[in-house]
């Protein structure tokens, strides 16, 4: 499907030229009628003048028919399945040059240009020496800026700024995150409490709960990743350190989140080890990696259908509801290799290197490659 912009362009061209539409007209051979008609979308050019027009205002015909590709979400979701895969089983400047080829072509469908961003980010690690990583995220700010700037879709556009933050993190541009992000706390009361209360007026209990639901689980999952992200800046108070972990245990716990959503606590129990191994803590540093490995390993992990939490009874048609779904952001396999990289190779690890634990955990992640 393509959207067209010809009577907007050609109304603009003419206006930037300085020419009347009677002017148009004469020039063409045709009445100022048509033209009038052709400038409110009422009507078309015969196709043979569309080559005399194009030339008149020195562009092309795609641009002055205003031709912009479009792609449909579902078009999209199989396309980011695709690369998901592909990112997994190619070389990755192959996969990355498609993704620009995609990129280019779809300039203004800003729903494809958002999952190609994601795909930037989420790959990026893959594509070899540090510079070329740094390169790849700073190409996806501007992806991302552009359709915050551009999108008249809130959400996305929320959603847009939100990862051009990500990303400027990475590349160490903490004051742009800064000016972004330092007034967007600032909201008095959260639109999810008000547009409930807007459906329980109506009489829609169901969307009122749905709403809260996952506007509490949203909640959790957000608190949990900040109590996580909190450690390292109390890592050199050992007492905030333990009441953070301690509160986030009792979090999982009170909501089982281990046998009822495990996909959440991946990072969290990654981070949490991490913290444990930088403290010298080698039981803990074990038993959280423990945790992390055993979801992984779980054939069911990475399905977020698999939902047996009864709190969060509308999560499932929720996920499913979004616009790319449970798709996951990388291939499971490359999931499982960044834990066992990261394993291997982070200082915070270094304390269980010599334990038989440690040898058995990466046995058990390898196994992965062949499920």
């Amino acid at each position: 499907m393509q959207n067209m912009n010809f009577s907007k362009n050609i109304s603009n061209l003419r206006k930037i030229r300085g020419i009347t539409q009677e002017e148009l007209a004469n020039h063409l051979g045709i009445t100022k009628a048509a033209v009038s008609k052709w400038e409110k979308n009422q009507s078309y050019p015969d196709i043979t003048l569309l080559p005399i027009i194009a030339a008149y205002f020195d562009i092309s015909i795609d641009e002055l028919l205003g031709y912009e590709p479009f792609m449909e979400e579902d078009e999209v979701k199989k396309l980011y399945t695709k690369f998901i895969e592909d990112f997994a089983t190619k070389h990755f400047d192959e996969v990355y040059n498609k993704c620009i080829y995609y990129e280019k072509k779809y300039y203004t469908c800003y729903f494809l240009q958002f999952h190609l961003g994601l795909l930037y980010c989420n790959h990026a690690y893959l594509a070899g020496n540090q510079e070329k990583i740094i390169n790849i995220y700073k190409h996806t700010v501007k992806v991302f800026e552009r359709i915050e700037e551009n999108c008249e879709e809130v959400n996305l556009a929320k959603e847009a700024l939100t990862m051009k933050s990500y990303c400027n993190l990475i590349i160490g541009k903490a004051d742009d995150v800064i000016d972004d992000l330092k007034g967007i706390s600032k909201v008095p009361m959260p639109l999810e409490t008000i547009l409930s209360k807007a459906y329980q007026i109506k009489g829609d209990k169901e969307e009122a709960i749905k709403t809260l639901q996952i506007f509490i689980f949203n909640n959790f999952i957000n608190s949990i990743q900040a109590m996580t992200d909190i450690l390292s800046c109390y890592e050199d108070n050992e007492e905030k350190q333990k009441m953070y972990i301690d509160k986030l245990i009792k979090i999982v716990d009170v909501l089982d989140l281990k046998n009822e959503y495990p996909q959440a606590l991946l990072n969290a129990f990654t981070l949490l080890s991490l913290t444990y191994g930088s403290k010298g803590d080698k039981e803990n540093c074990l038993k959280y990696l423990q945790e992390c490995v055993d979801m992984v390993s779980d054939t069911n992990v990475f399905d977020f259908k698999e939902n047996k939490n009864k709190m969060f009874d509308y999560l499932p048609e929720f996920i499913e509801g979004m616009k790319i779904g449970n798709i996951l952001p990388r291939n499971e396999e490359l999931i499982v290799e960044s834990l066992r990289e990261l394993i291997e190779t982070h200082p915070g690890f270094t304390i269980i290197r010599d334990d038989i634990m440690y040898d058995n955990l990466l046995k058990k992640l390898n196994k992965f490659r062949g499920k």
